[in-house]
């Protein structure tokens, strides 16, 4: 009951409060605002916003510090007053051992009442703790409503940082709907890392809490559904840059030569693998190019064939698998790229992505200096040993 009130509050919360600002927002911040926060800084956009909305506010120097870490009676303090639960008066049922007196005890109840956070076992809420990056991730998420997912689909979702077993197993759906709802920022230079039990900084939190306020937002209210008018030209995200791509009309080309991580999804074993064995390859990010337009989106399935294999011996290991992918064309001759999943959205949608026939002569190069085996879910670096033309995906597509 409290979940589905918490859910019918922050959705008339921010629909009445943030989406006149989000439709035609103009900051009322000006650039200067903070001296450390230049329009140029990633957290700028999150921060200006949640600045403006009396969310989130700098220190008496004027400045913002987006890199100082937040504890966790700041951040219940920060997401109730982003939830419009600040002024809301609830019964004081909470009996911490480590609260009371302390400046967000009334906060922290807050947000407990509302199922946004919890204590620990024992009966103590570490106000003065920092708070990780997957506990501020587990807090925003219970202010939504996603789909059920399993740990397997988790893992799925996941399986995109090289990190991914770091996350503990209570988390570990947590992350997948995070990851899956588009709640999850990673700071340049970490764009392949989740670090989930890192300390957030107030930089990452203000774009946690500024991308829960989108998905919010994107949840359709029932009996009136969000009429939103797609932008017309290439559909632009983020995803792995790849430099080198030149344009051919509406085509991206890939040259020769690049090289596209691609994450396996099985166990090949040098000892064992047979040469002709197929096996399924993934894309584990959404593939861009310097204008962020999308050519190859995350979760596309690549077919492939261990094509050459080398035992490594019993005491030299110096085994040697050589992986090339292909795709299966569809009646019409074009290949059948079928995309399982993409950043943003709240459930696994099977689409078709039409693209060139020369798709199809497209090889990849192999594994080379692995020892024995290949772990699933492992990231591979192939490289194209042609050119691919990629019909560049438009907004109406997808």
């Amino acid at each position: 009951m409290k979940k589905l009130l918490l859910n019918i509050i922050a959705l008339l919360a921010f629909a009445l409060y943030t989406l006149p600002a989000m439709a035609g927002y103009q900051l009322e911040q000006g650039p200067d605002s903070y001296p450390d926060l230049p329009p140029s800084h990633w957290a700028y956009e999150a921060v200006t916003f949640l600045t403006d909305k009396q969310v989130v506010v700098g220190y008496p120097d004027g400045y913002y510090r987006p890199d100082q870490k937040v504890t966790r009676g700041e951040f219940a303090t920060m997401v109730i007053k982003a939830l419009g639960l600040y002024e809301k008066d609830v019964p004081q049922i909470f009996n911490y051992n480590d609260t009371k007196g302390h400046w967000a005890d009334r906060n922290i109840q807050v947000a407990s009442y509302y199922g946004l956070m919890k204590g620990y076992p024992g009966g103590s809420f570490y106000p003065n703790k920092d708070v990780t990056r997957m506990e501020a991730l587990n807090v925003v998420l219970n202010a939504l409503s996603p789909a059920n997912m399993d740990s397997e689909q988790a893992k799925h979702f996941v399986s995109i940082y090289k990190d991914y077993s770091d996350i503990p197993d209570w988390a570990l759906i947590a992350a997948g709907q995070s990851q899956m709802l588009g709640l999850v920022y990673n700071t340049p230079g970490h764009e392949t890392t989740l670090e989930p039990m890192r300390p957030a900084t107030r930089g990452e939190l203000a774009r946690f809490v500024f991308n829960m306020n989108n998905a919010l937002l994107a949840q359709k209210a029932p009996q009136e559904p969000a009429k939103v008018e797609k932008p017309k030209g290439p559909k632009k995200a983020n995803g792995f840059i790849l430099d080198n791509v030149y344009y051919d009309e509406e085509y991206a080309v890939i040259p020769e030569g690049t090289v596209l991580p691609l994450t396996i999804n099985e166990c090949l074993n040098a000892k064992k693998v047979k040469e002709g064995q197929k096996f399924i390859a993934r894309t584990p990010f959404n593939f861009v190019t310097r204008e962020k337009y999308l050519i190859i989106p995350i979760g596309v399935q690549i077919d492939g064939t261990v094509t050459k294999v080398r035992r490594p011996l019993r005491f030299v290991k110096n085994g040697y698998m050589a992986l090339t992918t292909s795709n299966i064309l569809d009646d019409k001759g074009n290949p059948d790229m079928k995309i399982v999943a993409a950043v943003g959205e709240r459930d696994a949608d099977m689409r078709i992505i039409r693209n060139d026939p020369y798709l199809t002569r497209t090889r990849y190069n192999v594994v080379r200096g692995q020892n024995e085996y290949i772990h699933k879910g492992q990231r591979v670096n192939f490289v194209l040993l042609e050119p691919l033309r990629v019909k560049l995906i438009k907004d109406e597509d997808m």
